[in-house]
């Protein structure tokens, strides 16, 4: 690397690019930078379950409702009907909970893995919840649900729109 003057009181300098490299190369690893992030979220997960186990604030965790996972869902509509279709493999019909409150639809229920020689868990499990809104055209005194091979569709059929008429009105 060379020195020189350029000017008032300036100096410039020539990098080789080769060694900058090299340097830049020992600062910047993107897997070490990964496994460090991965250690951060595994600390944060940790420390997460802990309290949780310890039933800290156990008042504002009544308040709010917990799931330990989330089911994928499609949601789709018709002329005739709106239908929610949720992905619940391995669950038992009876672990479901399905409700109408304050134009919220919910589903619940629970996955319990009962291997207890399991070496690597890669299902969810434990309670599940999805809540989903309710258009106020829907009649919703005619919802149905089935559940079948794994899969729980909730049909959600449209009012039927009167049509209007006109009404002539006199004026005295």
């Amino acid at each position: 690397m060379s020195v020189g003057r350029c000017g008032k009181g300036f100096r410039s300098s020539v990098i080789n690019p080769r060694s900058s490299f090299r340097s830049m190369a020992r600062h910047w690893d993107p897997i070490r930078d990964l496994s460090s992030l991965q250690d951060h979220m595994n600390r944060l997960f940790q420390e997460a379950t802990e309290r949780r186990a310890r039933g800290a604030n156990e008042e504002a965790e009544q308040e709010i409702e917990r799931a330990d996972w989330i089911p994928l869902a499609d949601v789709y509509q018709t002329e005739a009907e709106y239908v929610v279709e949720v992905d619940l493999p391995g669950i038992d019909r009876s672990a479901l909970e399905i409700s109408l409150d304050d134009d919220r639809l919910s589903i619940r229920g629970e996955r319990v893995i009962e291997n207890e020689g399991q070496h690597r868990l890669e299902r969810p499990h434990g309670q599940f919840l999805r809540k989903f809104a309710v258009p106020a055209t829907v009649d919703q005194k005619a919802i149905v649900a089935e559940y079948k091979d794994g899969v729980l569709r909730v049909r959600l059929p449209k009012r039927k729109e009167q049509k209007s008429r006109r009404v002539e009105i006199k004026v005295q």
